[in-house]
């Protein structure tokens, strides 16, 4: 559910609203009530399916039972890891831990050096300080398989961005992998159009800093597939605590790297206000405009929340106030294409429960919008985009109760 905020402006009131993502806008997970099935599901990841970590536990013990009844079955060995990978990361236990230590060693008696094998060694390695994970995502990528999946695929193209200086090579790789996303449907169409919503609002030569896995491949994929907004600079905010990515971006932005002046162990929130010096070094050296995804941590009175202005479905970093109602009408009446909305869904695609609420930003980001055609008196736009809004909430899977809450944004009872 967003969190609304009501913020002053040269006597204006705009309401800032602020929808909590995670990994692409995470609801409330299922809570795992069905031990007695003994047929392993596919572990498709916390994108698109809500399961608790007991669910993933026991899908892990199934395809541990699947992998070693036929030892060289790929497939079930890298279900059997992401199972495991997903338990502990839903108890908030990362790195190389009991669990994933436990299949690992079974990986490297059965499919040593597989593709499979050495991207599971990168994902635990790559969470474990000091340890070289780069070694093992170089061996998986001169094993890519030509069913390699949407997340293995997703993972090799965040190694390449976190990588830094790319070669040629490592070029061609990051194209061929992102346009093998959109070949293969790899992200249902809603998400794609959301993201070309997302960046039509924003200036050329945009900065976008992004938060969730969504967020990312998403305009990713409208760059690189259908060359679309190529102009616009990705900035994943998690990814700037990487010295590597952060020092090849400030390259690239043309702009000397961030250093550090101040002790942040000896600051409150030091972390925070450590990435939010990174992010507003970056946004001040490049002089470029700046955007940014809905996030919850945002919502705090301090920092940069103060500098964010609400333009529609992104806000955008000032350090002066301005009317930025003005220009999220200027967004929904000319540059935002939310007719699909309301069209009947033409392609039979799935929505993904653990990303369809990214859908729900429509309603709690421009329901300010319809309230000011309402005081406007402009009834036509206000009706307009009332319609959109309602499509959005009733698309996805929410109960109608939870629903209505979203419709009571717009102050009438639908």
């Amino acid at each position: 559910m967003g969190t609304i905020i009501t913020t002053k402006m040269d006597k204006k009131y705009l309401i800032i609203a602020v929808a909590v993502l995670a990994l692409g806008c995470i609801g409330t997970l299922q809570a795992f009530t069905h031990p007695e099935t003994q047929e392993p599901q596919e572990i498709r990841g916390i994108v698109v399916d809500e399961y608790d970590a007991a669910w993933y536990e026991h899908q892990q013990n199934l395809w541990q039972k699947k992998a070693q009844a036929n030892p060289s079955d790929e497939h079930a060995w890298e279900q059997y890891f992401s199972a495991a990978r997903y338990a502990d990361m839903l108890n908030d236990q990362y790195g190389m831990t009991d669990r994933k230590k436990a299949v690992l060693d079974e990986m490297a008696k059965h499919i040593p050096n597989s593709f499979t094998y050495n991207l599971a060694m990168y994902q635990t390695e790559r969470d474990m300080q000091g340890a070289d994970a780069s070694r093992w995502a170089e061996k998986a990528l001169q094993q890519i398989p030509a069913d390699i999946g949407r997340q293995n695929t997703t993972m090799l193209i965040a190694y390449l961005v976190l990588k830094g200086e790319l070669s040629d090579a490592d070029r061609t790789m990051l194209h061929t992998l992102a346009l093998s996303l959109y070949k293969n449907n790899a992200y249902p169409s809603y998400l794609l159009r959301y993201a070309d919503n997302c960046l039509r609002g924003m200036e050329s030569g945009a900065l976008y800093f992004e938060n969730g896995d969504v967020s990312f491949y998403a305009p990713l994929i409208l760059q690189e597939a259908l060359d679309l907004h190529t102009d616009k600079i990705i900035i994943p905010i998690s990814f700037l605590w990487l010295d590597t990515y952060r020092d090849t971006l400030c390259r690239k932005l043309g702009i000397k790297p961030f250093e550090v002046t101040k002790d942040y162990a000896a600051v409150e929130n030091g972390n925070e206000v450590y990435l939010q010096d990174i992010v507003e070094h970056i946004i001040k050296e490049s002089r470029r405009p700046a955007y940014f995804s809905p996030r919850e941590s945002l919502t705090k009175e301090n920092g940069l929340s103060r500098k964010l202005y609400n333009e529609g479905l992104v806000f955008r970093y000032s350090t002066h106030s301005y009317d930025n109602m003005a220009v999220a009408m200027r967004n929904v009446e000319e540059k935002y294409r939310m007719d699909y909305l309301t069209e009947p869904q033409y392609v039979n695609e799935e929505q993904w429960l653990g990303s369809e609420r990214i859908q729900l930003n429509y309603m709690v980001m421009l329901a300010p919008v319809v309230k000011n055609y309402k005081q406007s008196g402009d009834t036509l736009h206000a009706n307009r985009l009332t319609r959109y809004l309602s499509a959005a909430v009733v698309r996805t899977s929410l109960s109608n109760e939870e629903k209505q809450k979203y419709f009571n944004l717009l102050g009438d009872k639908q």
